[in-house]
């Protein structure tokens, strides 16, 4: 039973919160879908920043903020809003545990005004801390035994990181979707992190420095190796926005299984 009286628990890290309430504070007020809400803890916190919050998850006995107003849905499927309702949309800790995360950015983007912004946060892959651990096991999230995935079921299963997506990966999800890199962001510094790693940090970098800048260009190395993502933390935060005027080819919608059509669009100077 859903209580307003008490504070929701958080899912995603406390830090995780406080960098997206610092970023959706600098924004106009408006209505904000957040998808997948959880328990509701950060929908809480933007209501009362002053934005008007619509709440959506596929749990509805998880969410707790009974205050505001909720509905139950999929992100794989077509989300229960029509197209452009929102000035915001917030999808926090979602994307990985979806079987078709292309899928729900094309959601995202249809129910998000022209001009609107999104903003997502995602695991960040591509620190060096996990890259190390992928070049020792081959894996950048922790295999599950069989056994193990006859005990989760099907609601455990959905708790599991299903599409570990790097940068590069949801970059190309957003831009599919006709969206726009705006900003990218860490959640933390991770402290050992930076002073065990640091040398093999300055040798990934001194050696990319050679390479051609049309290579580099084609890797995105620009902001992989930035502090967001080569240094970063745990959870790669993306701040992106719907054009206000469609530049380019026009985005279609499309059946669920198949990609969009859209105009690949420059990257702005993120802020770290």
């Amino acid at each position: 039973m859903r209580n307003a009286s008490t504070e929701p628990r958080r899912l995603a890290r406390p830090a995780v919160h406080e960098r997206v309430l610092a970023l959706l504070s600098r924004l106009t007020r408006g209505k904000l879908l957040d998808v997948p809400a959880g328990t509701g803890a950060l929908a809480r916190q933007l209501a009362r920043m002053g934005f008007e919050v619509t709440c959506s998850d596929v749990n509805a006995e998880g969410f707790a903020a009974a205050e505001l107003p909720f509905r139950q849905a999929d992100l794989s499927e077509e989300l229960p809003f029509e197209d452009s309702s929102f000035d915001c949309v917030t999808c926090i800790e979602g994307l990985e545990h979806l079987e078709n995360p292309f899928q729900a950015v094309r959601e995202l983007a249809r129910v998000l005004r022209p001009g609107g912004a999104l903003v997502l946060s995602v695991p960040n892959y591509l620190n060096i801390e996990r890259r190390l651990k992928f070049l020792i096991t081959g894996s950048f999230t922790k295999p599950v035994p069989p056994e193990r995935l006859k005990e989760l079921g099907p609601e455990g299963v959905a708790m599991l990181h299903l599409t570990p997506a790097g940068y590069p990966q949801v970059k190309l999800m957003l831009e599919l979707a006709g969206l726009q890199v705006e900003g990218l962001y860490r959640d933390r510094v991770k402290v050992k992190q930076m002073l065990l790693l640091w040398p093999l940090v300055l040798v990934i970098r001194l050696y990319t420095r050679l390479w051609p800048r049309k290579a580099r260009q084609r890797y995105l190395l620009d902001e992989v190796e930035g502090p967001a993502l080569l240094t970063g933390g745990n959870t790669l935060i993306i701040q992106a926005r719907k054009p206000a005027r469609p530049a380019g080819r026009r985005v279609v919608r499309q059946k669920r299984t198949s990609l969009l059509t859209a105009p690949g669009a420059d990257e702005k100077s993120g802020r770290y």
